[in-house]
């Protein structure tokens, strides 16, 4: 790889690194090129993306980003695994490291508005364990509208009382 590319490699690693959400550094040594084009697919899906890294151009693209901790688990063969919705990926890629055992996790870096930090394996799983964003917009429709259902069950409930009274004086009335 001539210097020029390796150039605009790092100012596209540096692009990613500044913008991206959250990172997984995977170890994919002995995944099949079906494994690692089946992983960008489910990647895709979740609006992620996975890319293989040159350790060397990595390292100089990592410096001043918000991705600089992790620049000491840039050895052997790594891939960066990265998107903007943390909860989602981190489903995603649970799944998907949890069926296939070639692939292993190195470590995950999350940003914040603090700058960030790197995760470890408990709260890789606790992320991918919360709801998603559609799942919980739900719930909270469905606590908004929880008030008004239950008052017109209370308001419906003093007519059917009476109906069901009236009911059971017929039927008092028939059988005696």
């Amino acid at each position: 790889m001539d210097k020029a590319s390796k150039e605009e490699l790092a100012q596209e690693l540096t692009g990613i690194f500044n913008t991206a959400k959250i990172g997984f550094l995977l170890d994919y040594r002995g995944m099949t090129v079906e494994q690692t084009s089946d992983l960008r697919r489910k990647l895709f899906g979740a609006h992620s993306a996975m890319r293989v890294l040159k350790n060397r151009v990595a390292k100089l693209a990592l410096k001043g980003t918000p991705f600089q901790p992790i620049a000491d688990k840039l050895v052997d063969t790594r891939a960066l695994v990265y998107g903007d919705n943390p909860v989602e990926l981190a489903k995603v890629l649970n799944k998907y490291l949890s069926e296939n055992e070639k692939a292993q996790l190195v470590t995950a870096f999350f940003v914040n508005d603090a700058g960030g930090e790197v995760l470890s394996k408990a709260q890789i799983k606790e992320l991918a364990s919360l709801p998603s964003r559609e799942e919980l917009i739900a719930k909270l429709l469905f606590m908004f509208n929880a008030p008004q259902t239950q008052l017109v069950r209370t308001l419906n409930e003093v007519p059917a009382k009476f109906v069901r009274t009236l009911a059971a004086i017929g039927q008092a009335k028939g059988n005696a």
